[in-house]
């Protein structure tokens, strides 16, 4: 009994794992295929000469030894400064003075009437390109 129950044991796990072998598995489904992704593309914007926008310079003010000779050579000034090319001098009486160094008679007036300015020339502007 023990031999017929072992071969009979036996040969189900034959018929089994052969079974098993011989059944074909289906292929897995393909893959999705990709959406067309929409991507969003905003062009730069073209701007003209004259919509670029000009930022104001800075307004420069100087301390030091060239800002105090210039005090002393000017007792009537209390204070300088410059904004781009153009210079502006506040007087002891609230005045206030303005001299655009582009322009070569106010260029002139001011040298003759303070002597030489204790603020540098602005740098030229940067090219764009």
């Amino acid at each position: 009994m023990k031999k017929i129950f072992g071969l009979a044991a036996s040969l189900i796990l034959v018929i089994v794992s052969a079974n098993a072998q011989s059944e074909k598995k289906e292929p897995p489904p393909p893959p999705p295929k990709p959406k067309d992704e929409i991507v969003k593309f905003t062009p730069p914007k073209i701007v003209k000469d004259e919509e670029v926008q000009v930022k104001e310079p800075p307004v420069v003010t100087v301390k030091g030894k060239m800002a105090d000779d210039f005090y002393k050579r000017n007792p009537s000034v209390a204070g300088i400064s410059s904004q781009g090319n153009i210079i502006t001098l506040k007087m002891k009486d609230g005045t206030k003075e303005k001299y655009d160094m582009n322009k070569k008679e106010e260029d002139k007036s001011f040298t003759e009437k303070y002597g030489f300015s204790p603020i540098p020339p602005p740098p030229p502007p940067k090219k764009v390109s």
